[in-house]
């Protein structure tokens, strides 16, 4: 996990987390926000990041962490776009739990 964070910080994203930090983050540059797992068997997973919806859920899988900031990663065409949330902040306010930057 520390490795996925140090790589996504020297990228420039701002880096963020529940407080007792499990298996996920979520990144952003202010606006786009992407989500990234360390699944223990297959490694770095990727996702969207959107407001929920009947159609979409919250996100979208995406295969790296550039489709991860899309709106609509390659394969997912044909689908409704779903809303994004106007910034990071936006989306942290809502969050079920409090997410700080790691």
């Amino acid at each position: 996990m520390d490795d996925l964070i140090a790589d996504l910080k020297e990228m420039d994203f701002d880096v963020y987390g529940p407080e007792h930090l499990t298996t996920y983050v979520y990144f952003t540059d202010g606006i786009r926000i992407g989500y990234a797992q360390n699944d223990r068997l297959e490694g770095i997973k990727y996702a969207t990041v959107h407001k929920a919806n009947q159609y979409t859920g919250t996100g979208f899988q995406a295969q790296t962490w550039m489709e991860a900031l899309m709106t609509i990663p390659p394969g997912f065409s044909g689908m409704p776009t779903p809303t994004k949330y106007a910034s990071f902040e936006a989306f942290r306010k809502q969050y079920w739990q409090q997410l700080v930057q790691l």
